[in-house]
């Protein structure tokens, strides 16, 4: 997106609109910023489905710990 605050402006009401012309709007827009973002040498990487950036914690046992 630009900085621009009439443009963000105009894209976020594009977007609340919920129509069919604006959703295509918004897809055009996002395919022209990611064909700039390749054609600048950019890289798009496919992560797993299954990736986590924080990995499950063992649960703790807090009964009884806190003050009265």
């Amino acid at each position: 997106m630009s900085t621009t605050p009439d443009i963000d402006t105009a894209l976020t009401t594009e977007i609340l609109s919920h129509s069919s012309a604006a959703k295509e709007n918004v897809r055009q827009s996002l395919a022209s910023d990611v064909e700039a973002f390749l054609a600048q040498g950019g890289q798009i990487a496919a992560i797993p489905k299954d990736f986590r950036a924080d990995p499950p914690k063992k649960p703790e046992n807090n009964y009884g710990r806190g003050s009265i």
